[in-house]
């Protein structure tokens, strides 16, 4: 798990803190001037998406939200909003090796931030939490193999409100009132987004090796908005209120659900044989006829035209019963092609799942970790 891009909200400021941040430009950059690096990039403007790699600090002196099912605005002491990718903050890119601590990253954020707005912002634990992206990565031998998984997932406009958006064969989104979800290739995005920045400050030969990292690693993004975030928590929650447990948790939970790839206790299946053999050892030869009928539409013509030639009734039941047993109808060979690993699906326990650490990034948070002073102590034993 990687943490991603985030938006906070600070407590309550006072005028002083609010117009010295205010004061400082409207976009800021700062340079290493030995290795070029980018140190960071400040802007008071919405990022533009989450591929942005700027910190975006606003005050902000109204407040929002409903009362009554009425929505209303109105005046408040001033507070922050800030917003980006921590993982970008930290290293510049979010290919791979990310932070996986939420907590001890927002500490990290903050004291950062703070330090280049010449200020000392309000506890990183008490800053409200009103979104929040978790990553995944997963590496292949083939980059081909990124590309077929796209090709070959039978999801349908219908099936979701038509709110899925495809992306060529190299992304997928499918987007909601609470949450959003983004499977991509990421050396299509690195190029597209991160390529010419990055050229301007980072070595070559470096920038050319994370080029080639990023074609063979598909990546799956959950954001969890303010929203969903209330609804977990019963109101918006706090830094300190967030666990990695929950965040890992949610991240399986969404793309189990989007994928309806969720096996109980059952290897994940999607070849025709053996497929039709769990049919018959989870449900007898009987029951599995219908089943596997049901399984041969979804993987050859998908859910929109199912939906249609079935009852409803009997749609859900075979979809709901088909996921218990884990038969999945994405990639399947039924076309007589060669299917995608066939247990491959894109969640944490899986084997593709790339779980490399960055060294920049464990040395920047190691003391904002709730062990450090146990990290203290074994350094001094060094």
């Amino acid at each position: 798990m990687a943490i991603d891009t985030v938006t906070l909200r600070s407590p309550f400021i006072d005028e002083d803190m609010a117009k010295r941040i205010e004061e400082q430009s409207i976009k800021r950059q700062g340079l290493d001037m030995k290795s070029g690096e980018l140190l960071y990039s400040l802007t008071t403007a919405r990022l533009q998406g989450s591929y942005d790699s700027r910190i975006s600090v606003k005050i902000e002196r109204t407040q929002r939200g409903f009362e009554n099912g009425m929505p209303y605005e109105k005046s408040c002491n001033p507070y922050i909003t800030l917003e980006c990718s921590v993982h970008k903050a930290l290293v510049g890119h979010n290919v791979f090796g990310g932070p996986e601590d939420f907590i001890s990253s927002i500490k990290w954020l903050i004291d950062f931030t703070g330090g280049l707005l010449g200020v000392e912002l309000p506890y990183a634990e008490l800053w409200q939490v009103r979104r929040v992206d978790i990553a995944e990565v997963f590496e292949f031998q083939d980059k081909s193999e990124i590309f077929n998984w796209f090709s070959g997932l039978q999801i349908n406009g219908l099936s979701y409100k038509h709110n899925v958006n495809r992306f060529g064969s190299h992304g997928i989104q499918l987007k909601k009132a609470a949450t959003r979800i983004k499977f991509y290739h990421k050396g299509t995005e690195f190029k597209k987004h991160d390529m010419k920045r990055l050229g301007k400050f980072m070595d070559r030969f470096d920038l050319m090796e994370l080029e080639f990292k990023a074609d063979y690693l598909l990546r799956g993004e959950v954001e969890l908005k303010a929203r969903k975030l209330k609804e977990d928590f019963g109101q918006i929650p706090k830094v300190s209120e967030i666990s990695n447990e929950y965040l890992e948790r949610s991240y399986d939970i969404q793309v189990e659900k989007f994928l309806m790839e969720s096996g109980d206790n059952y290897k994940i299946v999607r070849n025709i044989n053996t497929v039709q053999e769990r049919l018959c050892i989870v449900y007898g030869a009987r029951r599995s006829i219908g089943l596997f009928s049901t399984w041969n539409l979804l993987a050859t013509i998908g859910e929109d035209f199912v939906k249609k030639v079935l009852q409803i009734s009997t749609f859900y039941e075979h979809k709901r019963l088909l996921r218990r047993a884990g038969c999945s109808w994405h990639n399947t060979n039924i076309n007589g092609e060669s299917a995608f690993p066939e247990s491959f699906t894109p969640v944490r326990s899986d084997k593709n799942r790339l779980n490399e650490k960055l060294h920049s990034v464990s040395n920047k948070l190691k003391y904002y970790r709730s062990d450090s002073k146990i990290l203290n102590e074994e350094e001094s034993l060094l």
